[in-house]
């Protein structure tokens, strides 16, 4: 007992010496932070620069503005989050900047989904298009890497690196033996052939409907990649899917003997090629301007005032029920509505872009957003543009928008509906000998207890609830693809499709980016010649609140550290996604990987 208290007194001290040193940091760093907000004269642009760029900075939807940037210093290194719209507007201007000669891009990840490496790539070819080259140098390449690499004039890989291109695969982890061990009894209810989310709780191995969708959307994954790649590199599409299937690429040199890569080099021999390019003695003598800098000199530059404005509304993340907290990356259905309402309210917006990049998550959520959706469109016209996904809820959402945009290689689709719940009445009861009692004033009264078994009539009505949920859903599907419900229900059942597929169905209307959305809108609100603003919301995220939530956070971790250890971040992940799992879900199993595309 004596060890117990010795040990709990120590974590408690532990955290609050920890908390008292998190706020005199913030103190410190306060002045700081301000002084590097501060506004300063605009970054010039000298003649013959070279824009750098690193791809494997973390990509989100929305940025984050980070003053450390400003710094350019180890001591105050960058973390931030880059908006891929930023970065990709970025390369845009460049590629029209007379003062930008070429491109230098580095790094050999890539630090976002698959579609936000589409929208890289087009931008790096327009980029091409305008008589300006693009040179790449990477220490090791990986295969989300070397998707937007492969756009590159010359690629320049270290002689000792490697090149990953094997192809990719999908490993889903199942529960159903462990929940037995530990006496807690998952109690599911799902509609849909396909609602894979629920499988790991029911079986100890992969069901022939789920190996079907994974291997159909990860063929045409891949499909989808390869021939981007081939196109990049003037190779054959069947040379390069041999080269991937056998793994012929073991390490550089079979990268270069491939024509994956043009050259292996060091760093400094590439820094001397590109003082050669320019007649130059050294590297020190190259005009070079890194992405915020750059940014930097776009921002301060007089913006084009259009009559009509386009509104791209951001939705990222799982959707939750409620209000999200600071430091959260999902949508609440509190806080979308509110954005919904305000831009139906505006009448400087003409048209509204929803970017949606989600997962799924709350059904009751899904159709509090929809029908703010649904009042949206009486007033101005709404077009949905899918990013890495938009499924289950995500597609939910976008349903009822005007037209639907998505990227061949978006994950959207998985239309249905699943409750989850734990009994752990055999832990409780039979392993740690507890037991309880219930005094109720009704049959009902005590309905879902966690700690009692459900009944056949519990199982009953939250089986209909489910089922209700489910034609709630396919029914509001239909009405907005203008499908017939029963057509509806055969492409349906929960399954996965990618945007590619998801068009050939009638889930999406048509392929393409964030510009194909915004093309649709302005179409559709009637504003032409390009003659609009396009705006952002809610807009780049708070760095300050961020920083602080963030030093909040690492007190909390350094207690569940204690308890877990090691396995303390794969526990915390594991516990928050099975309490996110519980009530009516609207969610594609969206804890699957896919090994060889890195994701956000």
């Amino acid at each position: 007992m004596k060890g117990f208290l010795k040990t709990t007194l120590a974590v408690i001290v532990g955290v609050f010496i920890s908390s008292a040193i998190i706020f005199l940091f913030s103190a410190m760093m306060f002045g700081v932070i301000i002084a590097a907000s501060s506004k300063s004269e605009p970054s010039k642009i000298d003649p013959n620069s070279v824009l750098v760029l690193d791809i494997s900075k973390s990509f989100k939807e929305i940025g984050e503005t980070d003053p450390f940037e400003k710094f350019n210093s180890s001591y105050f290194p960058s973390n931030s989050a880059i908006g891929i719209h930023d970065f990709v507007d970025v390369i845009d201007k460049a590629a029209k900047d007379d003062n930008i000669s070429g491109i230098y891009l580095k790094g050999g990840t890539f630090g976002g989904s698959m579609p936000m490496a589409i929208e890289v790539r087009e931008a790096l070819e327009e980029f091409k298009s305008n008589d300006k080259f693009v040179w790449a140098y990477a220490d090791g390449i990986s295969e989300a890497g070397y998707y937007v690499i492969s756009e590159s004039d010359k690629i320049f890989l270290n002689p000792h690196g490697g090149l990953e291109f094997n192809g990719l695969s999908s490993e889903i982890m199942y529960y159903k033996k462990f929940f037995e061990k530990i006496g807690v009894e998952p109690e599911v209810f799902r509609v849909g052939k396909y609602k894979s989310a629920v499988e790991p709780f029911l079986t100890d191995k992969m069901s022939d409907a789920n190996r079907e969708q994974i291997t159909s959307y990860l063929n045409n994954l891949y499909n989808h990649y390869l021939e981007g790649v081939a196109a990049s590199r003037g190779l054959g599409l069947d040379e390069i899917r041999d080269i991937s299937n056998n793994m012929k690429i073991r390490n550089a040199k079979d990268a270069l003997h491939y024509n994956f890569v043009d050259e292996l080099v060091y760093v400094d021999q590439v820094k001397e090629y590109l003082a050669e390019k320019f007649e130059l003695e050294s590297f020190s003598d190259v005009n070079t301007v890194g992405y915020s800098k750059y940014k930097d000199a776009l921002d301060a530059r007089p913006r084009r005032r259009g009559e009509g404005k386009i509104a791209i509304l951001s939705a990222e993340g799982e959707i939750i029920y409620g209000k999200k907290e600071s430091g959260q990356t999902v949508i609440s259905n509190k806080d979308l509505v509110e954005n919904i309402n305000d831009l139906a309210e505006d009448d400087d917006v003409s048209a509204v872009v929803l970017r949606v990049n989600s997962p799924g998550g709350s059904a009751l959520s899904s159709d509090l957003i929809w029908r703010a959706i649904e009042k949206l469109k009486e007033k101005k016209p709404v077009v949905a543009s899918m990013s890495t996904y938009a499924a289950s809820g995500g597609y939910y959402i976008s349903a009822g928008c005007d037209k639907i945009i998505a990227y061949p290689n978006t994950i959207t689709g998985s239309i249905g509906i699943f409750g989850l719940a734990f009994n752990p009445s055999e832990l409780v009861n039979k392993k740690l000998g507890l037991q309880t009692y219930a005094v109720s004033t009704g049959k009902f009264s005590n309905f879902q207890s966690v700690l009692d078994d459900f009944s056949e009539e519990d199982r009953q009505i939250i089986q209909a609830s489910v089922e209700e949920g489910y034609e709630t859903f396919t029914s509001k599907v239909a009405q907005g693809r203008k499908m017939k419900v029963e057509d509806i229900l055969k492409i349906a059942q929960g399954r996965v499709w990618t945007g590619e597929q998801a068009k050939e169905v009638g889930l999406v209307d048509e392929l393409g980016g964030i510009d194909k959305a915004i093309e649709i809108a302005a179409s559709l609100a009637e504003l032409e010649n390009d003659d609009y603003q396009i705006e952002h919301f809610p807009g780049e995220k708070d760095f300050l609140q961020e920083f602080l939530t963030n030093l909040d956070n690492s007190a909390k971790a350094r207690v569940k550290t204690y308890m877990y250890g090691e396995y303390a971040t794969y526990m915390d992940k594991t516990f928050k996604w099975m309490n996110s799992m519980k009530g009516v879900q609207a969610s594609i199993p969206y804890y699957q990987e896919i090994e060889g595309f890195e994701r956000p």
